[in-house]
């Protein structure tokens, strides 16, 4: 049986994550620029907005690269997967390194393509602000992740109707970003929180280093409980063969 090198599944992964950092964190500076100049306040349309732009890339890239890599393109999700059993520890390191290398040249492509006025904009960087506890965005990124987890081994189930992966994907991170977006920027994805921030430290943005570990213990947690809460969930039981349904009715009858 053929099968693409681990330099491809490599590519793929980086791929991936740049395509998804460029198009998904790069609809945010492009939304705030457009509406800076038709001094328009930001609101849930463009929220909406937003979260169309990563829907559709991720849509695209499950289609484009899932057959490749997997199509991971989120460290979380590469640790859920090793963690339950679905994927070999010893590819871990590479699929990481992958995505955040993607991702941060994902956001370079953004300051390439509207420039620094990108990265004075904060480009795409998920952050909270000071109201925000730091257990309520914990939190936040914990079940935001966890919901996408819990619908990634959904579909990914061989019992799954099939040709859907995409679509599914990319709607539950729509649906996602609606609600966890106001509170942390719903970043679910460590390469994705990381990528931005590596590119914005090359232009003196604004890069909230402290807010780290909300963000990654709340993503990794998540993914890893929304994975188990699937698995647990669909676990089967082998079927009685009618041979065997009939000894044990021979058994309790007599």
């Amino acid at each position: 049986m053929e099968s693409n090198s681990t330099a491809q599944r490599w590519l793929a992964e980086a791929l991936g994550t740049g395509f998804l950092v460029f198009i998904g964190a790069g609809s945010i500076p492009a939304t705030l620029i457009l509406g800076n100049a038709g001094k328009v306040p930001f609101s849930m349309a463009d929220l909406g907005m937003i979260s169309f732009a990563f829907m559709l890339v991720i849509v695209g890239m499950v289609y484009a690269v899932g057959h490749i890599s997997g199509c991971h393109i989120n460290p979380a999700v590469t640790v859920s997967l090793a963690v339950t059993g679905k994927f070999p520890w010893k590819d871990v390191p590479g699929y990481v390194v992958a995505q955040v290398v993607g991702a941060t040249a994902g956001a370079l492509a953004i300051v390439g393509t509207l420039g620094k006025t990108a990265s004075d904009l904060g480009l795409g960087m998920t952050t909270y602000g000071d109201s925000t506890p730091w257990a309520r965005a914990t939190f936040a990124e914990f079940i935001g992740t966890a919901l996408l987890a819990f619908v990634i081994f959904g579909v990914i189930d061989g019992r799954a109707v099939p040709g859907w992966a995409g679509l599914a994907i990319g709607s539950i991170v729509f649906a996602i970003i609606i609600v966890v977006g106001p509170a942390t920027g719903a970043a679910l994805n460590p390469a994705r929180y990381v990528g931005p921030m590596l590119t914005g430290e090359l232009f003196d943005a604004t890069v909230k280093w402290a807010q780290l570990p909300a963000y990654f213990i709340g993503e990794f947690a998540g993914a890893i409980a929304g994975a188990f809460a699937y698995i647990t969930m669909a676990r089967t039981r082998p079927s009685i063969v009618p041979s065997q349904a009939s000894r044990a009715t021979q058994e309790v009858t007599a």
